[in-house]
């Protein structure tokens, strides 16, 4: 007699079956709380009390085993009887491979030709996923590092593909969801793609394509200043939206020098604002310039000047 009600189904999805006169149906390879990866190989083990077991593939087809069944190939499952004593009977369905268009299909086994003894389980399969949060941070001038959000699950390494002014540069592979690249070259137009790679050699989705101009900062503009008392002036300015949408290394600081008629510097200093206070001046001398300069990781931008008056009354000047 067959058992009734008496399986297990070790898996994160519950089997779709209430009542059930197989003895013990579950996925067998991998572990069910173990991820199941492209590519990856996976086994259920089926067992029935009658002598007989019968498999439901993924594309719907019946096949009944015995155990003078010789291995066979149904669909996407490879069929076999594996022990059997007496009427007790242990079969597996093996799928080699897992590929994405497996991911959501039900496997079932019976002991019977009735759809309502079936017991299904569910091929859940991990791939990769498309990169996110990608994130890209100079280091010096010459190298950059690009990262991104970590997958937990099936992932073997990553390919980072790029390519500088349109053309193919270079592909890395790295193991992290991160990794440095070397060798930039000013002035360049450099691209990113990020491709994740499974543990079954399997490439998941790319990235959205990643673009960075490796190049040193662009001239401020917008340039205005005040005298505020009979000896300084405040002078402020605005950043250029670097090179249009596409992103260049952050400006770092500017250098502010400040030269006399004479051409001598007689105030020099860096700032994070764009904006600084002059103090020291006087209107004995006809006019000062002023120097802005933007720096970054990769080294000088272009400086900007403009000349400026101390009166004893005070003034205020604009400049593009």
């Amino acid at each position: 007699m067959a058992t009734t009600g008496i399986y297990w189904c070790l898996v994160l999805t519950e089997c779709l079956s209430l009542v059930s006169t197989v003895v013990f149906f579950q996925q067998t390879e991998p572990n069910a709380s173990i991820a199941l990866c492209l590519g990856d190989r996976v086994e259920f083990t089926c067992e029935t009390d009658i002598g007989s077991v019968i498999w439901q593939t993924d594309d719907g087809r019946i096949t009944a085993l015995s155990s003078l069944t010789v291995p066979s190939q149904i669909d996407s499952l490879l069929l076999a009887v594996s022990h059997f004593n007496g009427s007790m009977i242990t079969s597996t369905a093996t799928i080699e491979s897992v590929t994405t268009s497996l991911n959501g299909a039900m496997i079932g086994c019976s002991d019977a030709l009735v759809l309502e003894n079936f017991i299904y389980l569910p091929i859940n399969v991990t791939g990769p996923v498309v990169p996110v949060n990608v994130t890209v941070k100079p280091i010096n001038n010459s190298a950059l590092f690009i990262q991104w959000a970590e997958q937990q699950d099936c992932i073997n390494h990553y390919n980072i593909t790029m390519t500088s002014n349109n053309t193919y540069s270079e592909n890395k592979m790295v193991n992290t969801s991160s990794g440095t690249i070397g060798s930039l070259i000013i002035g360049t137009n450099y691209s990113f793609i990020i491709i994740p790679v499974s543990t079954g050699g399997l490439k998941g989705p790319p990235s959205s394509i990643i673009q960075y101009i490796w190049n040193v900062p662009a001239q401020v503009v917008n340039i205005s200043w005040d005298q505020i008392s009979t000896d300084s002036i405040t002078i402020w300015w605005n950043k250029t939206q670097d090179y249009s949408t596409i992103p260049v290394p952050p400006t770092q600081y500017y250098i502010i020098n400040v030269y006399n008629t004479s051409n001598s510097i007689i105030y020099n200093n860096n700032t994070n604002n764009t904006n600084v206070t002059i103090t020291g001046l006087s209107p004995i001398n006809e006019y000062y310039t002023v120097t802005i300069i933007p720096v970054n990781v990769i080294g000088y931008g272009p400086p900007v000047t403009v000349n400026v008056s101390i009166t004893i009354s005070l003034s205020s000047v604009s400049s593009s």
